[in-house]
């Protein structure tokens, strides 16, 4: 699912994403980053998922300059592929590309202007460093990794912003969370929700991992608040 379009990044780099949209209409936009295992069948059920809830949604290839078009297995050779993807990655220049593609989302017919971001694990990441950094409507970060590398980030939230944990990450364990939670400024406009049972990728449809109880509360959380965040104009 979804239409190939291409985005120009600030270093003239072409990022290719996947969009839809079920409607003319101008409707707030979900721009949806993918995790360490790139454009895989969940980033394009994502869509689905955002534009049957009557947004618009956009997923961009993060990967476009080390792995173009990848899609990953979550298991055997891929997964080694796969992290060797992520770590090729420069996070900074991915926040950039990130920007240009809000960008580009925004000033579409079929979006409003209005644009939030959701991120699953290493796009949680970067959710993560696009609510410090970026100016999208609000970030939502879901089973981020590497979060405790950026707590300096973490200070510059404003929000709106929402963040998901999943009890039995092992990749950010509890003690990891905590210090994430502690990080967070005072006052800032940000939701933490907690899946004591759940595990990394719970959402993650058809996957060992996946906790349709802890997905469907993270669902109705999520679209909760992006709800009150477009009502809202961004002003939680």
């Amino acid at each position: 699912m979804g239409d190939d379009v291409r985005v120009r990044a600030g270093d003239g780099a072409e990022i290719g994403t996947l969009f839809s949209a079920v409607t003319a209409k101008p409707v707030p936009g979900i721009l949806i980053l993918h995790e360490i295992f790139g454009m895989t069948e969940f980033v394009r059920s994502r869509l689905s998922l955002f534009t049957a809830q009557g947004y618009a949604a956009m997923a961009p290839d993060l990967y476009h300059r080390v792995a173009p078009g990848a899609s990953f297995d979550y298991a055997g050779a891929d997964w080694d592929r796969a992290f060797a993807a992520r770590n090729s990655l420069d996070d900074d220049l991915a926040v950039e590309d990130i920007g240009a593609c809000i960008d580009a989302l925004a000033a579409r017919p079929e979006c409003n202007g209005s644009v939030i971001v959701v991120g699953y694990c290493l796009g949680g990441l970067l959710a993560f460093l696009s609510a410090a950094r970026l100016d999208a409507a609000a970030n939502i970060c879901f089973h981020g990794v590497r979060l405790e590398q950026h707590l300096s980030d973490a200070r510059d939230i404003r929000g709106p912003f929402q963040i998901h944990f999943a009890g039995l990450d092992k990749y950010a364990p509890p003690d990891v969370v905590a210090q994430v939670k502690a990080a967070f400024p005072d006052g800032a406009k940000i939701e933490c929700h907690d899946y004591p049972t759940a595990d990394h990728g719970f959402s993650r449809e058809g996957q060992p991992v996946f906790d349709p109880i802890a997905t469907e509360q993270a669902h109705a959380a999520m679209f909760d608040f992006i709800a009150r965040v477009t009502q809202s104009g961004g002003r939680l």
